[in-house]
């Protein structure tokens, strides 16, 4: 059963409540995602959600009652951030295991394969925003060209603060929704909220371009993490470690750590990993096409070949051969 407390065009607020697993089911795929749902226990199905609009962001807090499996998802060209206010769920995604708890976020990106187990205690906040949006952000707002797809990195957060401010973030959102129903239809108040959750995750949860975002400078980094960076930018020896790199800089090497997570969201090491993949998927994707891979690794400091064929892999879903084919059929 679907209540609304005004005109649907006035408040974007739903809230629905079912205990039939067909509407649920149907309610759930119109609201976030087609999906299958198998259910342990149908007869003990309490569903309640409560779905809040903000521009191209949707925010549904989802509780079933019973314990669900829910797979597939099809996602098509939206991103699932899902943030747990109670209980343990098992996510599988692209093959891998995580678990989304109350202090992580969990982000499932457009084209994976998922498959979701809740208990009856669990309760969601997950959030549905469209592709489409962080791409616009990374080209409108930080002028980033969009040449792959935007993927995060499973359970990669920055921090432990992160997860806390979204749901702070989203429970302001919610409370705003309720209280000033009418202010907050405002279309312009809605795209702000929107582009600040982007904007939050796209800066502080590890993702295809995380580098190029902080290369565009982050004003609140401390002076010895943008120092390390720029070392290792003009650095093409694959074997600078974080102890090097402390010592040059003249900080403790658990200072260098600390900052790199709470800054950038990686550490030092995963940095230098990423750096030397976007040179080389650079380098295959732009560079001549007549050279080889292995020359191509070489000239952007790789002599671990094997190893960052498999690092490519995992970052960009192709080996750097395949790249590098496709460059020369096109």
């Amino acid at each position: 059963m679907l209540h609304q407390g005004l005109d649907t065009a006035r408040r974007p607020i739903r809230t629905f409540q079912s205990s039939n697993p067909d509407e649920v089911i149907d309610f759930v795929g119109r609201t976030l995602a087609p999906h299958g749902m198998d259910l342990r226990n149908p007869a003990g199905m309490t569903a309640k959600l409560n779905c809040f609009n903000f521009s191209h962001a949707q925010i549904v807090d989802i509780q079933y009652g019973s314990e669900v499996t829910i797979e597939p998802i099809d996602l098509d060209s939206h991103f699932l951030i899902h943030a747990s206010l109670q209980g343990s769920t098992s996510i599988w995604s692209n093959g891998v295991e995580g678990v989304i708890r109350p202090d992580n976020l969990y982000i499932t990106c457009p084209g994976k394969g998922t498959r979701i187990r809740m208990s009856k205690e669990c309760r969601h906040l997950t959030v549905r925003i469209a592709a489409s949006a962080f791409e616009d952000y990374l080209t409108q707002c930080l002028h980033i060209p969009v040449n792959k797809p935007v993927k995060f990195f499973s359970d990669s957060e920055s921090g432990r603060e992160l997860p806390q401010v979204w749901r702070n973030l989203l429970s302001h959102l919610i409370m705003q929704s309720e209280m000033g129903p009418g202010l907050m239809t405002n279309a312009n108040t809605q795209r702000q909220y929107a582009m600040l959750m982007v904007e939050m995750l796209l800066n502080h949860y590890c993702n295809t371009y995380s580098e190029q975002i902080s290369l565009r400078g982050n004003d609140l980094a401390p002076w010895h993490v943008r120092r390390a960076r720029e070392i290792i930018h003009d650095s093409i020896d694959d074997s600078i470690s974080v102890g090097d790199l402390a010592v040059r800089i003249g900080v403790s090497v658990r200072s260098l750590q600390n900052g790199f997570k709470q800054f950038l969201g990686m550490t030092p090491v995963e940095y230098v990993r990423r750096h030397r993949l976007e040179r080389l998927h650079k380098a295959l994707s732009t560079g001549d096409p007549q050279g080889s891979v292995t020359e191509k690794m070489l000239d952007c400091g790789i002599v671990n070949f094997g190893r960052y064929a498999q690092y490519y892999r995992q970052q960009y879903g192709c080996s750097p051969s395949e790249t590098l084919r496709t460059r020369r059929v096109g």
